[in-house]
């Protein structure tokens, strides 16, 4: 039996080293759809039992009965939820005399927001309503696609303004700072479009009226005194990994126009990447926030599992996906973090974690070291394995990280198990199997979904109790402060292939290719229940789009990955010189807002307020 009681906390798993594998990683080969082929080819395989069986088998979700045959997964039961409650938290390591000093970011932080309003400079009114509503509501603003519902918090604007004039503001860091949420969560009088057409999200009844609450994690952003300016923009029903949605249209990537923002959660990356906001709200079960956050150039942190509450909306894919943050500066991540991170008291998971403060110096006792799985590390685009390398060599060079060689065998029976289990929980749990109103592509996901036998689906659940069970005896071996890491994707970015795959009311694309090349790496913290953090660390020196390096920690440790993200934030602000979209002659498409600079104009903006470099 894999699992037993175990005085690390509830739900940790026994260690036990999965048996040595050799890296394998196959080339899947399926056809790449458009146009009214993929309209065409979506329509039979929605209506096509037979048909769905066969694109399943062709997907080898079938292998996992091979690996069940081998014997390998004899001594594990089907783990099919990886909540983790550690009893006591992984320990950061202590600071370094050159983590004294503030990082200086080329972003706007929450801090800069505060400091204008406290100054009297500049007003959240002022911010809000003259300068980042017109760019997010404007036809003419190439901002527009990053939001679904723009909202206009014109109460919250007046209420923070005051409170600043009469030197009252809010201690949260937050007060009167502009953030976005992703259309997966509830905010009271907006609708919840999860991507979808207004038309089918109808019939759905997917929407804040019927559950009549915000999400919790939104909520406690608002209590601090956030302003919520909107509904971002994500892949419908989060379902894949470019944040290509013909139903509202497709947000490019800030850095190079040519190339998605990542996805689901692409809306937010976006407006943080583009400098509209500080601070976004997403979702991840499949690399959601992390993807998104590396193409933009930002930060995003997946928390542990359970950790950040939601309540009372519903999770898409309640054993893989989580809440967290997208950030332009690490301050911001882990402001973000701490104040979604306040457990919730009705929520049977979040209340179990303590209260997410920042530890004193004298806890921060645990090891500077760092994981890496060579053949697994490698596998990726040389401009990748270039990038992130020289991140990884200044982290044991400068910043005093150990790093060691560990194995993770079967990450390929792990991605298929993963895509087995979020594919049933999306079609068959969040969709109850209903392909009808969904983009072609997602039509297809759902109606293959509809074919995974229960022997199957159990499979996958008893991979997920290995690979949990093998990654606590790596904790076990190294420390619970180990970091795994790794690239956050293979490849740079998805390139958008033509204009006809992203116009809006078109029928999109199907490349699964892609979608599981970009999941290679993410899906392991989904998977198991694990924290991890996207940081930046250089770009693309063809196409000039940001390139992540990606760390998994332990269960609840959390404050170990902000360590690491403050480590590597002093590399890319000072090592490799962040860059802002527009800049080297607008190669990277000019799309970056100095909103501060812009608001404090005259006139309220000078310029046209929908122009894009300003």
């Amino acid at each position: 039996m894999a699992e037993a009681i175990n005085p690390k906390g509830v739900g940790y798993p026994e260690p036990i080293a999965a048996p040595s594998a050799p890296y394998v990683n196959p080339r899947p080969s399926n056809p790449t759809l458009t146009g009214l082929p993929l309209r065409l080819l979506s329509e039979v395989v929605s209506s096509l039992g037979p048909l769905q069986s066969i694109l399943w088998s062709n997907a080898n979700f079938d292998s996992l009965r091979r690996l069940e045959e081998s014997g390998v997964l004899d001594r594990f039961l089907p783990r099919f939820d990886p909540t983790v409650i550690p009893s006591t938290l992984p320990a950061p390591a202590p600071s370094l005399p050159s983590e004294s000093s503030t990082t200086s970011s080329a972003f706007n932080s929450s801090a800069s927001y505060t400091a204008q309003f406290t100054s009297g400079k500049l007003t959240p009114t002022t911010v809000v309503n003259e300068r980042l509503l017109p760019l997010l509501t404007s036809p003419k603003s190439p901002h527009s696609a990053c939001v679904i519902t723009p909202v206009t918090p014109s109460a919250e604007a007046s209420a923070s303004t005051s409170r600043y004039a009469a030197s009252t503001a809010h201690t949260s860091g937050i007060d009167g700072v502009p953030v976005l949420v992703k259309d997966e969560f509830t905010l009271v009088g907006t609708p919840r479009t999860m991507g979808l057409t207004k038309a089918e999200m109808t019939r759905r009844a997917y929407s804040a009226s019927e559950e009549g609450q915000t999400s919790w994690c939104v909520q406690k952003l608002i209590d601090a005194g956030a302003l919520v300016v909107g509904k971002a923009n994500m892949h419908e029903i989060g379902f894949d990994t470019t944040n290509n949605n013909p139903n509202w249209g497709t947000p490019r990537n800030p850095y190079n126009k040519d190339y998605y923002p990542g996805g689901s959660s692409g809306g937010c990356a976006y407006a943080v990447g583009a400098g509209l906001v500080p601070i976004a709200v997403g979702a991840d079960g499949g690399g959601s926030i992390r993807i998104p956050a590396d193409h933009c150039g930002v930060y995003g942190l997946k928390p542990t599992h359970g950790r950040v509450s939601a309540r009372p909306t519903l999770s898409i894919a309640a054993s893989n996906g989580v809440v967290g943050p997208i950030a332009a500066t690490m301050s911001d991540l882990e402001l973000a973090y701490r104040i979604m991170a306040i457990p919730d008291p009705h929520d049977p998971v979040s209340i179990n974690f303590p209260q997410p403060t920042k530890p004193p110096i004298e806890a921060h006792t645990g090891k500077r070291i760092i994981g890496i799985y060579k053949p697994w590390f490698e596998d990726c685009d040389q401009e990748i394995k270039d990038v992130t390398g020289a991140a990884v060599k200044w982290l044991e060079t400068e910043a005093g990280y150990e790093v060691v060689d560990i194995e993770i065998p079967y990450l390929k029976e792990g991605r298929t198990a993963h895509a087995i289990t979020i594919m049933t929980e999306i079609g068959q749990g969040f969709c109850k199997g209903d392909a009808s109103g969904l983009t072609p592509a997602n039509k297809m996901l759902v109606a293959v979904s509809n074919k995974t036998p229960a022997r199957d689906f159990n499979l996958a659940q008893r991979v997920r109790a290995m690979l949990m069970s093998h990654l606590s005896s790596l904790f076990a071996t190294h420390t619970d402060s180990l970091i795994i890491l790794s690239p956050v994707t293979p490849h740079i970015g998805v390139k958008i292939g033509s204009e006809s795959h992203v116009a809006k009311g078109g029928v999109g694309i199907c490349d699964p290719n892609t979608s599981l090349k970009s999941m290679q790496y993410v899906f392991l913290a989904n998977f198991t229940g694990c924290p991890s953090i996207s940081v930046p660390v250089g770009y693309s020196p063809t196409e000039g789009v940001p390139i992540g390096l990606m760390g998994m920690a332990a269960w609840g440790g959390e404050e170990v990955l902000l360590g690491l993200g403050e480590c590597t934030e002093r590399y890319f602000e000072g090592v490799v010189g962040r860059k802002k979209g527009g800049d080297e002659e607008g190669k990277r498409g000019g799309v970056y807002v100095d909103i501060l600079a812009a608001a404090g104009q005259s006139g309220g903006g000078g310029d046209d307020p929908t122009s894009p470099g300003l």
